[in-house]
Formats: C-alpha cells, structure tokens, sequence
C-alpha cells in the first residue's frame, strides 16, 4: 500500500496550508496522481480538508470580509455538483491535463502582477462569475480552489483578509461537498480509513506552517504560492500527456 507516499504529501501539502491557506490539494494531488485516481484522492482529501479549513477559518474569522466571501461561495456550491458528478461518471484524465495548463498559466499571469506591482481591485462580475462557477467545478473534481485564490489575489492585497475570506470559503465548500460525496457514494469506508490513518500528518503539517506564517515576509509568502502553483501544474500536465 502507497501509505506512505500519503503521509508524506500530506505533511508537506497541510504544511503549505498551514503557511498560506491553500496548496493542500495541489501538493497531495501531484503527488499521488501516478499511483490513485482522483475518485481515490478527492474524497480523502476532502476529509482532510474539513477540520483544517474550519479551523483556520476560525482562527481567522475577524478577518473575514462578507461581502467579499459571499457571492464567490454561493457560485461554488453551483459549481461543485458538476465537478462532483463529473468525478463519479468521467474519465478526468484529459482534464487534468487542461488543469495542468489552467495552473500554469494562472500562476504565470498572477507571478506577472506580482512583480510588476499590478493591482486590479475592480473585477467585471462576468469575470467573478467565470471563476466562481470554474473554482466550484475544479474542487468538485480535484478539491482544488486555484482559480477562485487568482480572484482573490486581484481584488485585495489584504493578506489576512484573503486568508480569512478563503479559508470560510473553502470551510463551507467542504461541508456542502461531504453531503454531495455521500450522497453519489464517492464516500467509502476505505475513504474514512486512510483519512484516520493520515490525520496525525496532516496535523503536524499543519501546525508547523501555521507556526511559520506569522514569521514570513507578506510579498514573499505570495510569490512561493504563486510558484507552487506553477509546480504543481506541471506534474498533472507531463503525466497525462
């Protein structure tokens, strides 16, 4: 059994979380894409992902901006219910070669503004729409909120307010997600197992970069997980060529 390429994705994957509130599922997902399916690695991720983003939603709930948080998550939930059903009835190999690029490219685009100083704090709400319905599909599928965190980054530079805002967004999506998962029976007994068996990773990986967070540079924090975007891309990209 591959328990052990687990544990480890998921000590490193809870570590960024713990830095940024978000890469988890990046991380986990490259990692075990060569030996698991996604119908294998979402539900088990998702489990994960319940306690950690609860948490750091609490943690972080002053921080919250409401107006910000509430029309993205309400276009999420939309969108999980066809990621979900896509992962239960369709081979997602081609699209993980399309997400692949999607994570390139953002990342790429995002890396761009960052260093060029370039902030966009007035988006077209075609534009909130496009990624809200796209965020929610790519989590139903992958668990993977990237393109709602490219939102996030144009419309406020506010680190706190984008962990905060993000992590209850994710907290809810997960919720809603469980219910969705047990109901078409992605949610298996197995599911629960390996879950149990990777809490204490999960766990130490979170609370060591929790621990590291306060300690980093705000500009610099962004630029890592602008390139562990870029990195996580490509392993689902070569793979499924």
């Amino acid at each position: 059994m591959d328990i052990w390429l687990w544990m480890l994705a998921v000590l490193v994957g809870y570590f960024v979380k713990g830095i940024a509130g978000i890469g988890n599922t990046l991380v986990v997902t490259a990692a075990m894409a060569y030996t698991r399916t996604n119908a294998e690695i979402t539900p088990v991720e998702l489990l994960l992902c319940v306690p950690t983003n609860l948490l750091l939603a609490w943690q972080n709930r002053r921080h919250i901006d409401w107006k910000l948080a509430l029309p993205p998550l309400c276009m999420v939930l939309a969108g999980d219910v066809v990621g979900v059903l896509l992962l239960k009835n369709v081979n997602v190999d081609a699209l993980k070669v399309v997400f692949g690029a999607v994570l390139i490219l953002l990342g790429a685009e995002m890396l761009w503004r960052e260093l060029r100083g370039v902030v966009e704090q007035k988006a077209h709400p075609a534009m909130l729409w496009t990624l809200g319905i796209s965020a929610g599909v790519l989590c139903g599928l992958f668990g993977a909120g990237a393109l709602l965190a490219a939102y996030f980054a144009r419309v406020t530079r506010d680190d706190k307010v984008y962990k905060g805002s993000m992590c209850f967004i994710f907290a809810m999506e997960n919720i809603f997600r469980v219910i969705v998962c047990s109901v078409t029976g992605l949610l298996t007994l197995e599911t629960v197992k390996i879950a149990g068996i990777l809490a204490l990773p999960m766990l130490a990986g979170l609370f060591a970069g929790m621990k590291l967070s306060g300690r980093m540079n705000a500009r610099t924090m962004r630029i890592v997980i602008i390139v562990m975007l870029m990195v996580s891309g490509m392993p689902l990209l070569l793979a499924n060529l």
